[in-house]
């Protein structure tokens, strides 16, 4: 099945803002850097026929060219207009893959337990979001991205008669806005670039955490 990840990407001056009492404009930028690379390795690996970043952020841009994936420019000021933007030019017959740019323990195998599932796959957050989203055929989908995000999927999928999955994979259910997300990633096995990030800043602090 041909598979497209679309991987959208805020402007990074704006991201991460709800970690700004805990990291300087700097650093939530390299953070925010390391994860979309983390991101993109792991796509790259998966069995998906074409990664695209979607952004207007010159350093993501330059991030994704880099690791071979290709670029819309965003043309929105919304996430899902964003997605759609993107989704607009995958063919019809191919799925999509949506995957946030801040979900760094994503790995090449968690790609390949969606990619063998049919209509709608979602691996939700902890707080009722999205953090993966399969949708085979995207025609005719509409991206409900935002609060509770996972049960509007859903229920969007049984609008348009679809199967829907949900998989739970635990080291997907957290998003890394806060300080508590930034110490989690940090204690979690691996050495992500995030990871290694993450840990450097917190011990910078003091915070020895994940012994």
């Amino acid at each position: 099945m041909d598979i497209h990840a679309i991987v959208p990407v805020k402007e990074l001056r704006l991201a991460k803002q709800r970690l700004a009492h805990a990291l300087d404009a700097h650093e939530r930028h390299a953070l925010s850097l390391a994860m979309l690379g983390d991101v993109l390795a792991a796509l790259l690996h998966s069995p998906v026929q074409r990664v695209t970043v979607i952004s207007r952020d010159m350093a993501a841009c330059q991030m994704a060219i880099a690791y071979g994936a290709a670029i819309v420019v965003d043309q929105t000021s919304d996430l899902n207009a964003a997605l759609q933007q993107a989704a607009d030019n995958v063919p019809d017959h191919a799925a999509v893959l949506v995957a946030p740019s801040d979900i760094p323990l994503l790995q090449a195998d968690d790609v390949m337990v969606l990619s063998k599932l049919s209509g709608v796959a979602i691996t939700p957050s902890h707080d009722g979001g999205t953090n993966l989203l399969l949708v085979r055929p995207v025609r005719r989908w509409k991206f409900l991205f935002g609060p509770d995000s996972c049960a509007r999927h859903s229920a969007e999928a049984r609008r348009l008669g679809l199967t829907v999955h949900i998989i739970h994979l635990p080291h997907l259910a957290r998003d890394i806005d806060e300080v508590d997300d930034l110490i989690w990633l940090a204690q979690q096995p691996g050495n992500t670039s995030a990871q290694c990030l993450a840990r450097d800043l917190l011990e910078r602090r003091g915070a020895h955490i994940w012994r």
